[in-house]
Order: structure tokens, then C-alpha cells, then sequence
């Protein structure tokens, strides 16, 4: 079969790559041009054929379909690929899809957008990972992203300010202002995980909300042939002396005066 050849292979390992990703809403849309646009491999599966539809429009590869359905999830490639993730606005649904994946493919990284309280008991061992970060308003992002109130940024994790760094982030994330995507770790990009630790070298990709209306639609498929814009963005680079602070001692901070 199709899954003994991947693990003779040993396509199952974590260097496996390539994602299908469920939900083709702004958000799912746009981790799969990210994805792309980063030289990895994306299918998008989903029920209603209007997202479907600017899923093609934005050149991604879809399938209309309930993920569900274990042969349309066969035919995406699931058995060969590295990252199964559900981004459905309904997160209970992507508990369940993520949870069926696991069980019956095993994808070494399988990730869903789900209610911190949702329980997983009875599935430790299916290893579902919650992405992106704890309590994630994706109906807010869609919206942001399909007004164009977005950045897309990359900032590498220094081994000189990983804790500094980390607490800006996490501040920016908690106010509702960041939201990580994709973690480049050595050669590997993998879908940003909820409370993860970053480590010294990590790339992070991620959205900044900017408010101001910019003329940015292409973003979400109003010109897709443009790639999608990576800066390096002031918000997240500048750290500001109240991060740092806390985590100084008073001998620093006296040899830093």
C-alpha cells in the first residue's frame, strides 16, 4: 500500500513536507500561499464550493470535499505528507477532523485551531498539537486579512535575546496583535504551535494586524501572481525597555546605566 511504501521510505519522519490544509477560508488560504511561496507542497480540501473557488483563484491545489472522507484525503497526498492542518472557523469540527487524521494516517505533524477547553481525553496518543497560538480568533483574521488590515513579517530568534525576544512576542500575541504562522527550525517549516518554546535560530513568519486600510487585497487573492510581501517590521524587531525590564536583574540594569 500507499503507507507501507512512505514508511519504507521513511516519508512518515519529521522531515517529511508539505501540508493539507482544511478550510479555505482568508486564513487557510493564506497559509497555503505561504506554504508555497516557501517551496512546500500544499493541498486545500473544502465543503463550500464558493471558498473552494478563490482557493483556485489563489492557485492552490483543492479538493471539494468533507475531510472526512478518508479516500479524498488519500488522494491529497495525507499519506506522504508532513503537516495535516484543520483551520475550519468551527473549532470543535477541527478537533474531530485532526483527531480522525491521526488515527487513521498518522502524519508526523497533525495541528488544529481549536477552544482551549476542548477535550482531548482519550486521545493522548493521537498527538493533536493546537496551532497557532491558545485561543485563536480566526472570523477576526479572515477579516483582517480580506480588508488587507495585514504585515507579513520573518524575525529570526537570536541566541543573544531568546528570552527578551520571546516576551515581546508572547505580548504581541496576547494583545492580539501577532499571530506566528511557520517556524523555519534548521531545514524544516512547520505550522506555528500554540505555547511553543522558540529556540535560538528559530524563523518565525507571522501576521502583524496593521489598522490602516492599505491597498494590500492581493494578499487575499485579489492578484495572484504577486508573492506574498516579507518584511522585517519595526513592531516586532524593536523590543521596548518595558520587555526587558522584568527579566533584568539590578546589576544589569545598574551596568546598563
Amino acid at each position: 500500500t500507499a503507507r507501507w511504501v512512505a514508511n519504507w521510505l521513511n516519508i512518515t519522519s519529521s522531515n517529511a513536507k508539505g501540508a493539507v490544509i482544511i478550510g479555505c477560508d482568508e486564513l487557510g488560504r493564506f497559509m497555503g500561499r505561504l506554504f508555497q511561496q516557501l517551496g512546500e507542497s500544499v493541498v486545500m480540501i473544502d465543503t463550500d464550493p464558493e471558498a473552494c473557488k478563490k482557493a483556485e483563484a489563489d492557485n492552490l491545489p483543492v479538493f471539494q470535499s468533507s475531510a472526512l472522507d478518508t479516500e479524498v484525503l488519500a488522494e491529497a497526498g495525507i499519506e506522504s505528507i508532513g503537516t495535516f492542518l484543520a483551520l475550519t472557523n468551527n473549532g470543535e469540527v477541527n478537533l474531530v477532523l485532526a483527531q480522525r487524521a491521526a488515527e487513521e494516517f498518522k502524519p508526523p505533524r497533525v495541528l488544529a485551531a481549536f477552544p482551549q477547553n476542548s477535550s482531548t481525553e482519550g486521545n493522548s496518543g493521537s498527538k493533536v498539537s493546537q496551532a497557532l497560538i491558545s485561543q485563536l480568533p480566526i472570523k477576526t483574521w479572515n477579516s483582517y486579512i480580506n480588508d488587507g488590515q495585514i504585515k507579513l513579517g520573518r524575525t529570526i530568534i537570536q541566541e543573544s535575546d531568546v528570552s527578551f525576544k520571546s516576551t515581546h512576542l508572547q505580548a504581541l500575541i496576547r494583545a492580539g496583535e501577532m499571530l506566528p504562522l511557520i517556524v523555519k527550525r534548521g531545514d524544516s517549516f512547520q505550522v506555528a504551535v500554540a505555547d511553543e518554546e522558540w529556540q535560538a535560530g528559530d524563523e518565525i513568519y507571522y501576521l502583524i494586524h496593521d489598522p490602516r486600510p492599505k491597498l494590500l487585497k492581493r494578499l487575499s487573492g485579489g492578484n495572484q501572481s504577486s508573492r506574498l510581501l516579507l518584511e522585517r517590521l519595526p513592531e516586532v524587531e524593536e523590543i521596548p525597555l518595558a520587555a526587558l525590564l522584568p527579566q533584568m536583574s539590578s546589576e544589569t540594569i545598574e551596568e546598563a546605566i
